[in-house]
């Protein structure tokens, strides 16, 4: 509610409307139906496994690029498909409307935690394969999982750090 507070006061509201509002706000968030309350709790809960499903599932779908492309090439991919997944998770984490701060900052460290675990074990996975197959083509894993967690972040933080403001 602090947050609400805030932003009432920089938008000129008086004291009395700012503490109509948020006793407004108060009473419908108490009021809610506890079948509600509990699905608000399980989206966030849903998307975070979603999320951690996506990246699983997209670790493993870079396995036949890690085996077949070099350095360069192979990062524009990563990157690629960081950016991609990052703004689609974005866009489902900015839908939920009742995430609080420790919410972001929760998932804020988990997500690319996974991402870049995930990427390791891929890249790892992958490189024990070319040496299965005998192809010279082995690549970092941390470098990799670093790659594709920043690249997964950065619609997340665009967002929080030079859009947020502006809607």
């Amino acid at each position: 509610m602090r947050d609400i507070k805030k932003r009432l006061e920089q938008k000129g509201w008086s004291k009395k409307d700012i503490n109509k509002t948020v006793r407004i706000i108060e009473q419908a968030k108490a009021n809610k139906h506890p079948k509600i309350k509990i699905l608000d709790k399980s989206v966030y809960w849903i998307s975070l496994i979603a999320a951690i499903i996506g990246n699983s599932v997209i670790s493993f779908s870079l396995i036949p690029f890690l085996l077949a492309m070099e350095s360069f090439q192979l990062y524009i991919i990563i990157i690629t498909i960081g950016v991609s997944f990052g703004l689609l998770f974005e866009l489902l984490i900015r839908t939920i409307e009742h995430l609080e701060a420790k919410h972001h900052i929760f998932l804020g460290i988990i997500i690319p935690l996974i991402a870049i675990i995930n990427v390791i074990i891929i890249v790892t996975i992958s490189n024990a394969l070319e040496k299965i197959i005998n192809i010279e083509n082995p690549h970092n894993p941390l470098l990799a999982g670093i790659a594709y967690a920043i690249a997964f972040m950065l619609p997340y933080l665009a967002y929080q750090l030079f859009l947020k403001n502006k809607y």
